[in-house]
């Protein structure tokens, strides 16, 4: 028997008796990620669940690989869980693009109207979102039109993403689970999205980074919240704190067409 032949042998009975082995680890590995990814979920959606406000800082980019560019804002949110509809404010006190430093941001949704204001531009954009009492679930991330980066319920994850679990790199937020979700073919988000990036942080069960693949790869949107913590959870904001700040009082105002709730 020459040693090419004993070596086949060899490479021959390794694959029979140990490729059932690696099978049963492989079995056991997706059944373990698969564990961790419906834990992760159901705790998100029960620390949302108990969700009343959250103030933190926001850290956003939009890199745009069509027109190569890149936009970078850093601010802070608020976030008010309110009747009928949730209020939140964000503003970016610091924006940049493509290295060039620009003005405030605001974007504030009042419970019924949506407004965005750019200081480089005086100007104030409204637009109604919802009427007089009428709830708008801006938690649904098939229908609404800005859907909260916070209070996204395990069903409707499940029922529109195939998700998985990513292994830890060195660039992870710290003891984060890092969730990649890829729309079905069937989920309408399949048009919006390539795929949404949760990185959920396992003691505050809340997301402290989000990115949305968008066109093929060619946009790259990340929320990233730096500062989230339980301090952050639950601090007594109230509706006052959502008033329109006394500035854009300067900034003329349009008027755009209206949003139908949940469509």
């Amino acid at each position: 028997m020459t040693m090419m032949t004993t070596t086949r042998l060899s490479i021959g009975l390794f694959i029979v008796f140990f490729s059932p082995l690696l099978e049963a680890a492989a079995q056991d590995a997706k059944a373990d990620d698969e564990a961790r990814i419906d834990r992760v979920l159901t705790e998100l959606q029960s620390r949302s669940d108990g969700l009343h406000d959250i103030r933190c800082e926001v850290a956003f980019t939009d890199d745009d690989r069509v027109n190569l560019a890149k936009n970078t804002k850093k601010g802070r949110i608020r976030l008010l869980i309110a009747d009928p509809n949730p209020l939140f404010l964000v503003h970016f006190d610091k924006t940049e693009l493509d290295g060039v430093a620009g003005k405030q941001e605001w974007y504030l949704f009042d419970g019924q109207w949506f407004y965005q204001a750019v200081e480089r531009l005086q100007q104030v954009t409204k637009q109604q979102f919802a009427g007089t009492g009428q709830k708008l679930d801006l938690f649904d991330i098939e229908k609404a039109p800005f859907p909260l980066p916070f209070g996204q319920k395990k069903e409707t994850i499940l029922k529109n993403f195939d998700v998985r679990l990513a292994q830890p790199t060195g660039s992870d937020p710290p003891d984060t689970d890092h969730l990649i979700c890829n729309p079905k073919p069937e989920s309408r988000l399949a048009k919006k999205y390539d795929q949404l990036d949760l990185f959920v942080d396992r003691k505050l069960h809340l997301p402290t980074r989000i990115v949305v693949t968008k066109n093929n790869g060619l946009e790259i949107n990340t929320a990233s919240f730096p500062d989230l913590t339980d301090k952050s959870v639950n601090t007594g904001i109230k509706p006052k704190d959502f008033e329109k700040p006394a500035i854009w009082n300067k900034y003329k105002e349009v008027v755009e067409e209206s949003v139908p709730a949940n469509e």
